[in-house]
């Protein structure tokens, strides 16, 4: 008898492992050639929105402007005009270890209506200091020195509206800081190129170095006589930058509160008109200089609303100037 034979076995499929490591490394390329493009993609994104956020802070500066005829003030709270115009801030608006005001409200306050945001402007009390769970500083007076939490300080009958920043008040490429977040807001308005210092002055200053924000003061839009076009209004000053006496990364740039660490204010120099350059995305401790978390550079406003991006390596030269509202420079075209 003939027995039937047995059919031959295949060879089952499956990977070596030298098939394997080749697969993961080929999977390893592939993602380090899409990793940068998807990145890239999505700060394009952000970069698109913080455009965005920046057009609709400079519509409502425009339409503050069509309803009071003037741009809205940099900060806004208690003061008295002494002889001299010399300012002094009652003692519950005033900062009890330094000459600043404390608890006024920043410009972002002032045009929340045009923002969308009435309801929000109808619970805040403008006759008592605004609100902030943190205020931090470095007190020995250098960097690296133990800082003091001084909050949560201002009136509690603000605390809702302060602890409640709109998203238009804040760029998502900025990096996130342990600080109070949801008090801090990424933009700061034009104050010149280095007048120390904006919130506590209520003079219309020598044009030829004054920018568009001050205490209590609005400026009028015939006073630019440089031009909207080439004039800043509103520049990125995230939170996590190096916001006046506080390291960097610890958060500042309150949403209303205004204060030397959080005060709002963009400049092109540091401590006076003549002072050290503050370039985009300067390091140097207590500063006033724009950052933004994009790469590269910052986003900023003109006043005429268009939006323009600015390297950290722009000719700082062009950069001052864009700065004054009527310094008479030639800048047409030089941000696009």
């Amino acid at each position: 008898m003939v027995l039937s034979q047995r059919p031959a076995r295949y060879r089952q499929g499956g990977f070596t492992l030298v098939e394997l490591l080749v697969v993961i490394a080929i999977i390893g390329v592939l993602v380090a050639l899409l990793l940068p493009a998807v990145q890239t993609a999505r700060e394009a994104a952000r970069r698109s929105q913080c455009t965005n956020n920046l057009k609709q802070l400079c519509l409502a500066a425009m339409n503050y402007e069509d309803t009071f005829k003037t741009l809205p003030p940099g900060s806004a709270g208690g003061y008295t005009v002494g002889s001299n115009n010399a300012i002094s801030f009652p003692t519950v608006w005033k900062d009890t270890m330094h000459s600043t005001p404390w608890g006024h409200f920043s410009w972002a306050a002032l045009i929340l209506p045009f923002v969308e945001q009435k309801a929000m402007y109808d619970t805040i009390n403008f006759n008592v200091p605004a609100y902030a769970t943190s205020i931090q500083e470095v007190t020995s007076g250098t960097l690296g020195g133990p800082i003091t939490e001084r909050g949560p300080t201002g009136n509690p009958l603000n605390q809702i509206p302060c602890s409640t920043v709109p998203k238009v008040f804040k760029c998502p490429s900025a990096r996130p800081v342990p600080g109070p977040i949801k008090e801090q807001k990424d933009y700061a308005i034009n104050g010149g190129t280095g007048e120390c210092c904006p919130e506590r002055s209520n003079q219309v200053a020598n044009p030829t170095w004054a920018g568009i924000g001050y205490l209590g003061v609005g400026i009028r839009l015939a006073e630019i006589t440089d031009g909207t076009s080439n004039t800043f209004l509103f520049l990125e000053q995230a939170s996590h930058g190096n916001h006046s006496w506080l390291p960097q990364i610890k958060g500042a740039n309150h949403f209303i509160w205004t204060h030397h660490p959080s005060q709002g204010y963009v400049q092109s120099n540091n401590g006076s008109i003549t002072g050290p350059p503050s370039p985009p995305n300067d390091t140097t401790w207590n500063n006033r200089a724009a950052v933004g978390g994009h790469p590269s550079g910052v986003m900023a406003s003109m006043v005429d609303g268009h939006v323009v991006f600015i390297s950290n390596n722009v000719d700082f030269t062009t950069f001052r100037y864009s700065f004054t509202r009527g310094g008479g420079e030639s800048l047409s075209g030089q941000f696009q």
